[in-house]
């Protein structure tokens, strides 16, 4: 379906870029962190973290820089200064709050797929008023597998306990809206300025939207 109309029971959001304008807080966000407890990155740091998920690069940083901290004790050291910004430097997206205000006068049941530790979108989203809408809010950390898969959303889907025919994902990035239709999701694209293949997410998702309010329910 290309319209703009959807049946929907459920709704899967991402929340970066999709539920929150919040995208800039993660460019440059390696040599922000790591200066902030101590580390400025060299030239060839960089090289050896190029291309590597967030969860890949610190697992190399605390071998690199011979880190006395876990995996996790780091991770969560990232998601409070990530907290941080979040608090101060981001919004939610345009028109979202009357959309989701919109889908619980429908009934539907709402849940979050983020690749940000909880704790730091649930911290934003409480400031805005938003967190009561969701009832299910998962990180690919908490489940232990990237948007490569669809571990997250097949978690989530089950805490929601809706049809997967009628749950849509909400998604701003193309890898992760192309897993989520892979794998047999409804999909609505969602425009972030972050993400520059355009074109190719149009092409893929079910619907397209610049903003929540061109989207009937």
């Amino acid at each position: 379906m290309k319209n703009n109309e959807v049946n929907i029971t459920g709704a899967i959001f991402d929340f970066d870029g999709t539920l929150f304008d919040s995208m800039h807080v993660w460019r440059g966000y390696k040599n922000k962190f790591f200066e902030s407890i101590g580390i400025t990155l060299t030239p060839d740091d960089e090289l050896a973290f190029k291309g590597l998920f967030l969860s890949e690069t610190f697992l190399v940083a605390i071998e690199r820089f011979n880190l006395k901290c876990t995996y996790e004790e780091l991770l969560a050291e990232l998601f409070e200064y990530i907290k941080g910004r979040y608090m101060i430097e981001t919004e939610p997206k345009n028109d979202i709050i009357p959309f989701l205000e919109k889908l619980k006068a429908k009934g539907v049941k709402m849940g979050i797929a983020t690749a940000t530790g909880e704790p730091a979108l649930k911290a934003v989203m409480e400031k805005f008023g938003m967190l009561h809408y969701f009832s299910a809010i998962y990180s690919t950390y908490t489940v232990g597998a990237s948007k490569r898969v669809p571990k997250v959303y097949d978690v989530v889907l089950e805490e929601l306990g809706t049809d997967k025919e009628t749950t849509w994902v909400f998604e701003d990035a193309l890898y992760a809206a192309t897993t989520a239709k892979e794998n047999g999701y409804n999909v609505v694209g969602i425009y972030d300025k972050s993400e520059p293949k355009q074109d190719e997410l149009r092409e893929i998702v079910d619907v397209y939207i610049n903003n929540y309010s061109e989207l009937e329910i």
